[in-house]
């Protein structure tokens, strides 16, 4: 098999082999224009550095590069309380990316520039995507560039895997509702086409309405594409006026504060008027005596952390690992 080399790109756009070289490794006397077109034809081609130098950055890299699509987001937050002490606990640096995006495309179509700035960088030893995905190209990139990835609540053709069980969470939302007398049973959760785990929740409410036989339609689901600021509003009226007396928060807990808020202006009660459970039982939930299925984030996360740094220490590209966590129900009064 052929490799591209510097000269390949540099023959391509007639220009000097070291004009690539030095566009490659982000050298300021190159112009803007020409690097970038330098960096889209080195992609195009699937250039990969030679093996020296290749082993040259790795022998200097000593980081874990940590991208998630927000700083901000519960999901994110929660799981870099696991995540982070693990690192802090090794020799090995941290550096944390965010992509704004659940998926790898941007706006304009074109994959993440984090994920090219990680490879110019040459810092990371390893990458843990939180619900973050990486296109195939990308991610064979990353392995050829000696780059262990563990993917979180997502997966690729290759890479270390850490999920949850979502679809047995969901279920075991209706099967506890069920148990409580309840057969208008609804589901507030974000968008299922772009959050994998979201998809896996509304399957797994859809296995388990058709299971006991309850009749489901639009008026069960609460489904948010974006994010509205009074989204919680919206949900409670739209249940309410679908007759729905109780609610799974299939989201995240993040949303309870301001759902509860909504439900005590409406003069309703709970669990007499509505029931509620709520996902991933992360501090909100029990400080409101709310039932919730709790998902081990941070564990996930300590999980992924000690993969990647077992992987660095190892050395395998070969063995990868597939860990998945399962919800458990805690029963409080709000069912």
């Amino acid at each position: 098999m052929k490799f591209t080399t510097i000269k390949d790109i540099a023959k391509k756009l007639s220009v000097s082999h070291q004009t690539v070289s030095r566009a490659l490794n982000n050298d300021p006397r190159v112009k803007k224009e020409t690097a970038e077109k330098i960096k889209k034809l080195a992609i195009k081609m699937n250039y990969i550095p030679n093996t020296a130098a290749r082993s040259l950055a790795r022998a200097k890299a000593n980081a874990v590069a940590v991208v998630t699509f927000s700083y901000y987001a519960h999901f994110s937050n929660a799981i870099m309380s696991g995540i982070e002490p693990v690192i802090r606990n090794t020799n090995f640096d941290f550096d944390y990316y965010t992509t704004q995006k659940f998926t790898f495309t941007g706006p304009d179509g074109k994959e993440s520039y984090i994920f090219e700035k990680i490879l110019d960088e040459r810092r990371a030893r390893a990458v843990i995507l939180i619900s973050v995905n990486m296109s195939e190209k990308t991610l064979l990139r990353y392995k050829s560039a000696g780059i262990h990835v563990v993917f979180l609540e997502v997966s690729g053709i290759w890479g270390h895997r850490v999920h949850y069980d979502n679809e047995r969470a969901t279920e075991m939302a209706v099967d506890h509702f069920v148990e409580r007398g309840r057969k208008r049973i609804g589901i507030m959760i974000g968008n299922t086409k772009v959050v994998r785990s979201f998809n896996e929740r509304m399957k797994g409410f859809k296995n388990a309405m058709q299971k006991y036989g309850l009749s489901m339609d639009d008026g069960n689901i609460f489904e948010f594409l974006e994010e509205p600021p009074d989204v919680c509003k919206l949900a409670l009226e739209h249940f309410l006026k679908n007759k729905i007396d109780a609610i799974y928060i299939a989201g995240s807990d993040a949303y309870l504060p301001s759902l509860l808020n909504e439900i005590r202006k409406k003069g309703l009660k709970i669990p007499d008027d509505i029931a509620l459970i709520s996902q991933d039982d992360f501090f909100i939930p029990l400080a409101a005596n709310i039932t919730a299925i709790r998902q081990p984030i941070k564990e996930m996360g300590q999980k992924a952390a000690e993969i990647a740094i077992t992987a660095i220490e190892k050395n395998d590209f070969k063995n990868m690992q597939d860990v998945i966590f399962y919800p458990e129900l805690i029963i409080r009064k709000s069912t």
